[in-house]
């Protein structure tokens, strides 16, 4: 039992998966099916719902790997949603619902003058039709490092929530937050999700999640750059055992009893 106990699990999360203007947050079609054939012979790919589960049980008798894709572009309904239905490999679809309610393209992706074109609510939609999950990246994809009102907090974090459950008619149990390093994530923040009835929130800065540990967060690993980092990550070794976590104690997960009270109020 000791030994199951150490198996990791991994949580992947990509962006765009494409076939012209790739970047740091963009990965090739051809790549992308190239990882989820290696990952797939060789370890279960599951849901976040089953990697959480096993975090509070604190057993996991084989490694595991769940894939999540953040932002909400639209190409991706022609590349990564097919490719990962084929193959019958679950996934946690993260959206910022700004971008996806009014259609315009990502300050970043402007900013290169490449304006992508973001997620519609049907194609959502569609995505829950074919058993994909949706979750919760905030309203504008804002940093949530720096300071923000209670307000503010509500537009971002509780009232997308309440947006996403109305398109999809999920419930929607996880939030990822932007850029997801520890600068890009306050307690305030975590405060206001759990407030907000999320069940688990996501960073983004590199990191396994063992079994018996923190369940209310999970670290993930960036799939985007190459079969080598990919593989580097992947490859089970005991030393990794040793590795020191991320955000051991950075945060609070727990809820707090006087976190901020979401409001009726809706962010304009």
């Amino acid at each position: 039992m000791a030994d199951q106990q150490m198996f990791p699990a991994f949580v992947l999360f990509y962006h765009r998966v494409a076939t012209h203007s790739l970047n740091d947050w963009s990965i090739g079609k051809k790549n992308f099916e190239r990882h989820l054939d290696w990952i797939s012979k060789r370890i279960s790919m599951v849901s976040l719902d089953e990697i959480r589960a096993s975090q509070i049980e604190g057993t996991r008798s084989k490694p595991m790997v769940a894939i999540t894709i953040d932002d909400g572009y639209g190409e991706n309904s022609e590349h990564a949603i097919p490719a990962l239905k084929e193959r019958n490999i679950p996934c946690h679809y993260f959206v910022s619902t700004h971008f996806v309610e009014t259609g315009e393209p990502f300050p970043h992706d402007v900013s290169r003058g490449v304006p992508l074109r973001p997620n519609t609510i049907e194609e959502l939609q569609r995505y829950v039709e074919l058993g994909v999950e949706i979750g919760a990246h905030s309203h504008t994809h804002v940093n949530f490092g720096r300071p923000l009102s209670d307000a503010e907090l509500r537009c971002e974090i509780t009232d997308v929530r309440k947006r996403l459950q109305d398109w999809t008619g999920q419930s929607i149990d996880y939030f990822a937050f932007p850029f997801g390093l520890k600068q890009n994530i306050s307690q305030q923040a975590i405060d206001v999700i759990f407030e907000s009835g999320f069940k688990c929130f996501l960073s983004a800065a590199g990191g396994v999640n063992w079994p018996g540990k923190e369940a209310s967060h999970l670290q993930r690993i960036h799939g985007d750059p190459g079969m080598a980092a990919l593989k580097n990550w992947l490859t089970y070794d005991p030393r990794k055992i040793h590795r020191e976590p991320l955000f051991e104690d950075a945060f609070r997960t727990a809820k707090p009893p006087n976190a901020l009270m979401p409001r009726e109020e809706s962010c304009v």
